[in-house]
């Protein structure tokens, strides 16, 4: 009695923490003490090695941090952050065993029957790995107390994350990742992000109303249209009027082809041109790679395949090889430099908790600056683009079976063939339904 009584304490706690947090790190040291140890209690009776407990116990509080501002209010906090916990537990389970039916036969000693599931974004998972099953299991067993070295590892975490805050941006206008950044790439991102900013401000104050003008006129079937129909439909214009209905949900695995713009578009001045409009002409999707073989996919699954130990994984070899040889990663673009064997460790690690967030929360379309992106052929088949190919690598990696991605562009054969007799908003219409009913 006195041990559920401890527990309801324990998560009005916790919801009050949630909705009164104001992100800081006082905040997150309140979590940690209050819900650490009960954490590991509960991982305790799926894991028998400590450093197994401490990593999936110290990504389920980063992951819950990161996540507070969206978390699903139906559900009670301590059964919100259980559920966190179970994800990454499933993650660490199959990593060791192999297999999800060796996870369901290592859980199949539990109570609540092996049979028994719920849905998650990768599909079903064993019913006792559910934040609802694990509330229950926190209130039976005993907390463990943290080792100083998960505590430290702990505070380093939201420090950094704390940082980001007020880091410096990339070009794109990202902040950087303070452990990763190193001054001396300020200049170049500073320099690299006015020229980003005075190309956008150009677009936005004179190129965009310019082609809003036009479009409309194209849209209304007024004189001077079919002229902006030939040169493809400026792309931004058609984006706008259709308020979020080029957005579908596909299953990730239906994405077999990418597009490679400079093999597709070998012309540097057609290949500037074709992304700023939406009918493609010419032979671009002939020429398209297999997905599964690309460098972003090899990488992605690597860096999965070696989660237990990242240091074993080939991208760690590859980057460490670099280091030695004295040319490390550094990139302006992304604000990192990879000078340093920890370094590329925090790198890698990036890439599996964001890995671990999507397992855990699904396929989030508004994470990255832009949708992924999709082209659809002459054939009517989804191709995809040069927009968040890192993120549908994770996705397809992982399982994920339902994400968003936004047609950028088609086919100019396949508008002419479905377009018909229209023309204008009418032809616009007609083509985008039929993509969007298939």
């Amino acid at each position: 009695m006195e041990r559920k009584l401890s527990a309801r304490a324990e998560n009005e706690r916790l919801e009050a923490l949630i909705e009164g947090s104001s992100a800081e790190e006082v905040a997150y040291e309140r979590l940690i003490s209050g819900w650490l140890p009960r954490l590991l209690g509960v991982t305790a009776r799926f894991l028998e090695q400590p450093q197994h407990r401490d990593a999936v116990c110290r990504d389920t509080l980063l992951l819950a941090w990161r996540n507070l501002p969206g978390r699903d209010r139906h559900l009670s906090a301590s059964v919100w952050l259980l559920g966190i916990l179970g994800s990454r537990l499933y993650s660490q389970l199959l990593a060791l065993h192999g297999s999800p039916q060796a996870v369901r036969y290592r859980l199949a000693s539990m109570p609540a029957g092996d049979t028994a599931t719920v849905e998650t974004p990768t599909g079903p998972r064993p019913v006792q790995l559910s934040g609802a099953w694990l509330a229950t299991l926190v209130e039976q067993v005993p907390p463990i107390a943290p080792s100083r070295t998960l505590d430290v590892e702990l505070q380093e975490l939201i420090k950094a994350e704390i940082e980001q805050r007020h880091a410096p941006k990339t070009p794109s206008g990202e902040r950087v990742y303070p452990p990763l950044y190193d001054p001396a790439l300020r200049f170049r991102m500073l320099r690299s992000r006015t020229g980003y900013r005075l190309k956008e401000s150009f677009k936005r104050r004179l190129g965009r109303p310019v082609e809003d003008k036009l479009f409309e006129r194209w849209l209304n079937g007024k004189p001077g249209g079919g002229l902006l129909e030939t040169h493809g439909l400026p792309r931004r214009s058609v984006e706008a009027y259709f308020n979020g209905r080029l957005d579908l949900d596909i299953d990730p695995n239906q994405l077999s082809q990418g597009l490679s713009f400079p093999d597709s578009f070998p012309n540097r001045t057609q290949r500037r041109k074709v992304s700023n409009i939406f009918i493609w002409p010419g032979d671009w999707d002939l020429v398209t790679a297999d997905l599964s073989r690309s460098q972003r996919q090899r990488f992605v699954q690597d860096i999965w395949d070696h989660r237990l130990d990242l240091t074993t994984s080939n991208s760690y070899a590859e980057l460490t090889e670099k280091l030695e040889q004295g040319r490390p990663l550094r990139s302006h673009h992304h604000g990192i430099v990879l000078d340093s064997e920890a370094r590329i460790l925090i790198y890698l690690s990036r890439y599996r908790l964001y890995m671990e967030d999507m397992s855990c929360f699904g396929f989030k379309a508004d994470l990255g600056k832009d949708k992924l992106g999709i082209a659809i052929d002459r054939n009517g088949h989804l191709v995809k683009i040069n927009k968040g190919l890192h993120r549908l690598a994770m996705a397809q990696t992982l399982g994920i079976r339902r994400a968003t991605v936004r047609i950028r562009s088609i086919h100019q054969l396949w508008w002419e063939q479905h377009k018909g007799n229209a023309k204008g908003r009418g032809a616009l219409e007609r083509a985008i339904d039929v993509v969007t009913r298939t």
